[in-house]
């Protein structure tokens, strides 16, 4: 019999392949198996897809914190003993990082490579097989991999590109353009071949809509990832998803970040999403992440929170009380069960406080542990007795080809036209229309900050619309351009002499 094996060696420091099932596709998953009959039936097949699907739950770990915590939209304050963490939070906010450190961009490296890898093995595992409906599947994992390759190039710039057929040893490190060029290669050639359905089946799982979506946010960044804009593809792949009739804006915002946002009808907005099980498929522990010490008991937390992630004031106030997304913050006096405000003993002043969240943080350096907006946009889990929640992470939502739309709509000069997308998101968050005068680029960069806070895309936009470096805010001034990359980590280029350093970093 033969027997398929796959061996990577990609010259990337810890590299691992995961084979873990995402929680909708539960499954045995197989190390060895012949390469002509496996897979052979639909367990079989979920086993492969199931794996690549997993690798994406470490998106909101390290990529997550790259991609909001160097922005005006989350900052996490030294409190204390709590939140130091090697100096890696106040290097962020201040974009002071080097190719050393924070070390979270060395694992942001390297969970988006493990995904590829993980691709790549099913993908050939897939090919080798006798499975009459195998191109469907592969058109899949070559979405999955195009959505970690479109991470790459925004992160990093230059990198690698692997695929199934990529030999063994240290990879060549490719121009940024040419990445771009192969990510829109693979979306073009997978897409048509993918299923072409939102439904409990394919929820969490890359439908032909979910390639249109990623593939229009790729021509979104066009002029960033390749130096010449792509406002008419990008409009024209929004297109595609709206004209499908297969997808609509729920009518509560904050539905699509509940804890059953698998089950409540949110599925008709949540385009893709990465799924996640408390007990099965975990990672989700914003709740943790947010949340002050003294609220263990309110939420009936078994874990107490660790007081860390919250919001600048600036960007706290860019919402109007009429806003219904303002309900994603946790502000202001915090009551128990008896209905008075909780208390605790800050170990920064050694006072007794009120757990009070306010705009206001005094320093980056040493915070009062009340200080700081908080965020619930993910329903937090009441009586939850692990660490982990069951809110799904969605990636691509209709609110996000609707906004896409109508700023590339604008970048075109088709103001006017643009109205009747982005009217649609504000009007669900019950706030005025905005006009044809309203639509500058600063409005709609706010709009897109009151829209997906909190969901790992803020310092795509923000460098998309020259904010990122060019803009300062507090514990931020203005910073060279050169951040506009993150550093390639030190590690992978002693144990790959083909990767070159990104201009400016030693």
């Amino acid at each position: 019999m033969k027997t398929l094996k796959i061996l990577y060696g990609l010259g990337l420091t810890g590299l691992m392949v995961f084979n873990q099932s995402c929680t909708n596709l539960d499954s045995t998953v197989y190390d060895q198996a012949d390469a002509g009959t496996f897979p052979a039936t639909e367990s079989d097949l979920n086993s492969v897809i199931g794996s690549s699907y997993g690798t994406l739950r470490s998106f909101v770990d390290d990529p997550f914190v790259l991609q909001e915590t160097t922005t005006d939209e989350v900052v996490v304050p030294t409190r204390g003993p709590d939140w130091y963490d090697d100096g890696r939070w106040q290097q962020l906010a201040k974009h002071q990082f080097t190719p050393l450190i924070p070390t979270n961009i060395n694992g942001a490296w390297e969970a988006f490579y493990r995904s590829i890898a993980n691709v790549n093995i099913n993908v050939a595992t897939l090919k080798a097989s006798s499975l009459a409906s195998k191109q469907t599947t592969i058109a899949e994992l070559r979405a999955i991999r195009a959505l970690n390759y479109y991470y790459l190039v925004d992160l990093f710039g230059n990198v690698p590109i692997l695929t199934e057929d990529s030999p063994a040893g240290n990879p060549v490190q490719s121009p940024r353009v040419d990445v771009y060029n192969f990510i829109v290669k693979e979306l073009k050639e997978a897409i048509p071949q993918m299923r072409n359905e939102s439904s409990i089946t394919m929820y969490g799982r890359m439908s032909r809509g979910a390639g249109h979506a990623l593939l229009a946010h790729v021509y979104l960044n066009a002029e960033v990832f390749m130096g010449t804009p792509r406002w008419t593809e990008a409009s024209a792949e929004c297109d595609s998803v709206i004209n499908s009739k297969l997808y609509s804006l729920s009518s509560n915002f904050l539905d699509n970040f509940a804890v059953n946002n698998d089950k409540n009808g949110s599925m008709r907005e949540n385009i893709f999403v990465i799924p996640y099980d408390k007990t099965f498929a975990t990672g989700n522990t914003f709740q943790l992440r947010t949340l002050h010490y003294a609220l263990q008991q309110k939420y009936g937390l078994a874990n107490s929170p660790w007081n860390g992630y919250c919001t600048y004031a600036d960007f706290y106030s860019t919402f109007s009380d009429q806003d219904a997304r303002k309900k994603m913050w946790l502000a202001g006096p915090q009551t128990g069960s008896d209905g008075k405000v909780i208390q605790y003993d800050d170990r920064v002043d050694g006072l007794r406080h009120d757990v009070n969240f306010t705009p206001e943080i005094s320093a980056l350096e040493r915070a009062l542990a009340y200080q700081g907006v908080r965020f619930q946009k993910f329903e937090i889990q009441t009586g939850n007795l692990v660490t982990s929640q069951d809110n799904d992470f969605p990636i691509f939502r209709y609110s996000s080809v609707l906004m896409a739309k109508a700023e590339a709509l604008v970048r075109l000069g088709k103001a006017a036209e643009a109205l009747s997308y982005i009217n649609q998101v504000r009007k669900r968050a019950g706030v005025s229309d905005f006009t044809t005068a309203d639509l500058t680029l600063d409005n709609l960069l706010k709009e897109y900050g009151r829209e997906f806070a909190f969901e790992g895309r803020r310092r795509t936009d923000l460098i998309r619309f020259k904010s990122f470096t060019q803009k300062a805010w507090q514990f931020k001034p203005v910073t060279d351009s050169k951040y506009n990359l993150m550093p390639i980590p030190s590690v992978q280029i002693s144990s790959n002499p083909n990767l070159k350093q990104n201009p400016g970093y030693n």
